[in-house]
């Protein structure tokens, strides 16, 4: 096992590096490119370029870590892994079920609705659905799952739409096991998130003990100037949960705001994860190739500057509370020896909490240079403004909240 400074690999960086050169050739990713240097922070960001990507998917990925190197492979990386999650794809088969077929899995230890169905999407429960097998990593059984969980984009969908598609859950790595372990951590971090939109919990974190790859990021923002904090969010999983956040201090500067999100078993990855990524969001407004960085443009086009000024106010002052605090040192973590180690942490975790089913469907081939899957959790929430998911746990602490 291979400590890096955002993630755990099964093999030295270098060979990551060559191995996702050799499968970006094949994908039509034609360059990825250091944009570090776009912005005054200093923290490695680069980004990848796929001009064949399909339309819903990205064009222009990134990567972002404490060195270079990482962020170059973190290019490389989410760029294979969107091109893999594109439909169609050869190395996984779709059939069609139904959602009452669905649920009615032998093997089965969930119900459709706890798969999460958009907001008030009608759902036939006897008409048709497009699915792919997935397999549950603790019985090894083989189950369908709905293809709109696992494809992203999904245009060609020949059934009922009833979840949208996203990449929760999209993950690669040296090995499949690895590639798991990042894809796992994903999906409770969209979780945690998801309960955070309808109630905040989180705590603003002061910096009080050692962690020599949080110092250096932190190090890199104060040299440039610019405001910055982590908020750690306590959660039913037991695992380290950060929000990280790069503020300037002038309302009316291009990019007030920018925010990133980690979760880890060790909590420094988990960290760094939550920084690195506000700064890779900076650069990619910057940088302006992204195809999804226009979203906060549109959306506030028609609402006007002062809806703009008051909205990043409020983000603003919930980021900088601390009438909510907690010391770095007093977040728990838990002791990993490595993948399988932290693997089976984040299962435990699952399992204490009702979650018994984790699927995974591995989308790239058995002579892939890389490992690319898509993880699917039952149970597990991922709600957004802009794709309104809703599953049962999420709905009974809504209307708790007093949202619903």
């Amino acid at each position: 096992m291979h400590r890096m400074t955002s993630s755990l690999r099964a093999v030295p960086l270098p060979d990551t590096l060559a191995a996702a050169k050799d499968m970006a050739a094949r994908l039509g990713i034609v360059r990825v490119t250091d944009t570090t240097w776009l912005d005054c922070l200093g923290i490695p960001v680069f980004a990848s370029i796929r001009p064949g990507a399909a339309r819903g998917s990205l064009c222009v990925n990134a990567g972002k870590g404490v060195h270079p190197d990482e962020a170059r492979v973190g290019a490389y990386m989410e760029a294979i892994e969107f091109a893999l999650a594109q439909y169609p794809n050869a190395n996984v088969e779709e059939e069609l079920s139904t959602p009452r077929g669905i649920a009615g899995q032998k093997a089965a230890e969930f119900e459709f609705v706890d798969l999460c169905p958009l907001l008030g999407r009608p759902v036939d429960p006897d008409g048709p659905l497009a699915c792919v097998k997935a397999h549950d990593l603790a019985s090894g059984a083989e189950l369908l799952v709905p293809a709109e969980l696992v494809f992203h984009p999904y245009a060609q969908n020949p059934a009922q739409s009833v979840f949208g598609t996203t990449t929760n859950g999209l993950a690669s790595g040296n090995t499949v096991a690895e590639a798991t372990l990042h894809g796992l951590c994903e999906v409770v971090e969209r979780d945690v998130k998801s309960f955070n939109y309808f109630r905040d919990r989180s705590e603003y974190v002061d910096l009080d003990g050692a962690a020599p790859d949080l110092a250096q990021l932190r190090e890199r923002l104060e040299q440039a100037g610019l405001r910055w904090g982590l908020r750690h969010t306590p959660n039913d999983f037991g695992l380290p949960f950060f929000e990280g956040f790069i503020l300037d201090e002038d309302d009316h500067a291009p990019i007030t705001i920018a925010e990133g999100a980690g979760l880890h078993p060790l909590k420094e990855i988990a960290a760094v994860r939550a920084l690195a990524e506000a700064a890779q969001s900076r650069l990619s407004f910057i940088h302006g190739g992204r195809d999804d960085v226009i979203d906060r443009f549109h959306y506030f086009a028609d609402r006007g500057e002062e809806a703009e000024r008051s909205a990043t106010a409020q983000v603003r002052e919930r980021l900088t509370d601390r009438s909510r605090s907690v010391p770095y040192t007093a977040v728990g973590e838990q002791a990993v020896g490595g993948i399988a180690d932290a693997l089976r942490v984040l299962l435990a975790a699952l399992e204490r909490n009702g979650m018994r089913q984790v699927l995974r469907v591995v989308l790239s081939g058995p002579d892939s240079p890389l490992a690319v899957v898509k993880v699917v959790v039952p149970r597990l929430e991922h709600f957004d403004p802009r794709q309104r998911r809703l599953g049962p746990r999420l709905a009974r602490f809504a209307e708790t909240a007093g949202v619903l």
